[in-house]
């Protein structure tokens, strides 16, 4: 540790180096500078223009000083004024590569083109064998209109430098000019050199037009050895919405060593994970899924797990049971990863109808699945017994489970058996809070059926209903007009067949709606389903362009049954059939 007396000879050291000339001068400059900086901020640039000037007569080569004077003096069109302060920072450091570029940079704002190649050339003799002075000479060549002589001078260098040293600025100088091969040739080279600039490569060529793609895939992709090209190739393809193209090429050009191929392939699969297409989910799982290939252990079940996630989006349920057989085969990971797959798996079988395999699968790991995963798993296996049509399987998966999801699906297979108590007792019990907003709808809309149906048990129309949900609308149609014959005029026979019939209405089947609508008023005109099925037969009428009918139909509504809720309807129907109100 130090001694006292040494402690404060330091100290004093520092407070004296702190307060001398020099560094009292540098603390001034800076101050200044934050000012200057702050007057250019707030717009006042002929102010802030004194202040970058003041610090440069005191310091001539200050680079930060001359920036800012750079950047105050174009909107005030005073540029010129900036040259004899750009002398003299170079007549003090005349190697210093950014105050060369800003002297090349002004003389090409200022339009002097002969000044600008003078100054240029000046740079080159001052360091040769130096890229910088042919790319700041070009790109001021550039910005002032004229591609053509940028591209001549990057020749030019090329020849002086070296090819590869300026490869990346002839290529975007040539995609400038729409010279697209060129651009190509020239990033494979740039990438070739330095494997950093492959994404501004794809970025640099992804607005190319749609004509110019197969010029740049020719030079790109037409060594099948070539893997440099062929990676750039694939990753311009995901950008112009290709991502499968883009893969066949990848799938050659992926390199040999793990360490290598992994980063790229990520990459690609990010890159095609956003094109958000079947195409692009396809392409992300094929390369996730050569990376768990180049993998082993938790990262290949990683890679394996979001292949099957993206093989899911794509549809492609083969592929990932594929990803989800493996990783539930794989003994390394243990239980916990193999039960996450499994679970994974016994989803995708249940939602693609394999329904005996995930139940079988379902009866295998349930105990080595957590809790809610096991829970989850029951209701999705139960609901695919319930579209396969075996109810009494679909019951039995849900075991002993109690809650109150499980509550909800027991209600709709009690109604699918026909037993409307039950089930209004079931959904009851369930609550208006279980599920998503559409499912707490649905079970509200079938209470609202059912709870005005008697007797209490209907086989037929539960059967008619679970048609209904299968898929067969043609079918359910025909079984809920048997089942409503079924059931007694006022005790829920009108309430069916109103229902039946805005199904109907639904599936444009205007003959069938009009009669189950019919039918439904005739059954019982002083129940609640009356007025509505009044109005859903006034809007066959009018889809129909039966206005008259329908006028009438609509009148005798808002007459007999002026409490009705559907009545604000009516009368806007009535008033777009009578009054001209555009139909919508």
């Amino acid at each position: 540790m130090p001694s006292s007396t040494g402690s404060k000879l330091a100290a004093a050291l520092i407070a004296g180096l702190l307060l001398s000339p020099a560094a009292s001068s540098a603390q001034a400059r800076s101050g200044e500078l934050g000012e200057a900086f702050e007057l250019e901020r707030r717009g006042r640039y002929a102010v802030a223009a004194e202040r970058y000037r003041s610090i440069l007569e005191r310091g001539p080569a200050n680079l930060s000083a001359l920036l800012g004077l750079e950047r105050v003096l174009q909107p005030i069109g005073q540029l010129d004024s900036i040259l004899p302060f750009v002398d003299s920072a170079l007549a003090l450091q005349p190697e210093n590569a950014a105050i060369r570029s800003l002297e090349l940079r002004v003389w090409g704002k200022l339009q002097q083109l002969e000044r600008l190649t003078a100054a240029a050339r000046r740079w080159i003799e001052a360091m040769p064998g130096n890229a910088d002075p042919y790319r700041e000479w070009a790109n001021a060549l550039s910005r002032s209109g004229d591609v053509a002589a940028a591209r001549a001078v990057l020749e030019d260098g090329a020849a002086d430098v070296g090819t590869a040293v300026l490869a990346r600025d002839m290529a975007t100088q040539a995609g400038i000019a729409g010279d697209w091969g060129a651009a190509a040739r020239h990033w494979r080279l740039a990438v070739g050199h330095n494997e950093s600039v492959e994404a501004p490569a794809v970025t640099n060529m992804t607005p190319a037009p749609m004509e110019a793609h197969r010029a740049i895939l020719n030079v790109l992709s037409r060594d099948r050895h070539d893997k440099v090209g062929g990676r750039i190739a694939a990753n311009l393809l995901v950008s112009w919405n290709r991502p499968e193209e883009g893969w066949v090429i990848l799938d050659r050009s992926v390199p040999d060593e793990p360490q290598a191929a992994v980063p790229l392939l990520r990459r690609f699969a990010d890159r095609a994970g956003l094109v958000r297409t079947r195409e692009g989910a396809r392409a992300r799982g094929f390369a996730m899924e050569r990376i768990a290939e180049l993998s082993s252990g938790q990262a290949a079940q990683r890679a394996r797990l979001e292949a099957a996630s993206a093989f899911a989006d794509a549809g492609e349920r083969d592929a990932v049971e594929r990803m989800l057989e493996q990783i539930a085969a794989e003994d390394r990971g243990g239980d916990g990863s193999r039960a996450s797959a499994v679970a994974s798996l016994i989803q995708v079988m249940a939602e693609s109808g394999r329904v005996e395999e995930a139940d079988a699968r379902l009866l295998e790991w349930a105990d080595r699945l957590s809790m809610d995963s096991a829970a989850d798993l029951r209701r999705l296996v139960s609901w695919a017994w319930v579209r396969e049509g075996t109810l009494d399987r679909a019951e039995t998966v849900l075991g002993n489970d109690s809650s109150v999801a499980v509550l909800a699906m027991r209600g709709w297979i009690a109604l699918y058996l026909g037993d409307l108590r039950g089930a209004t007792d079931y959904f009851r019990a369930a609550g208006p809070r279980t599920g998503t907003r559409n499912e707490v709808t649905e079970r509200t809309s079938m209470i609202a059926l059912i709870q005005n149906v008697r007797p209490d048990s209907v086989p037929a129309l539960g059967a008619a209903l679970h048609r209904l949900i299968r898929g067969d609308t043609a079918k359910a149609l025909e079984e809920l007009g048997e089942a409503a014959a079924g059931i007694p005029a006022r005790s829920g026979r009108a309430v069916v067949l109103a229902f039946a019939g805005r199904l109907a209405v639904d599936r444009e089947d205007a003959d069938r709606a009009e009669a189950y609508l019919l039918a439904a008023i005739a059954a019982d005109p002083q129940s609640a389903s009356a007025p509505a099925a009044a109005y859903h037969l006034a809007r066959v009428y009018a889809i129909d362009g039966r206005d008259d009918e329908a006028r009438v139909r609509l009148e005798s509504l808002i007459l007999e049954y002026p409490a009705s809720a559907v009545v604000p309807l009516a009368r806007r129907m009535l008033e777009r059939i009578t009054g001209g109100i555009p139909r919508g």
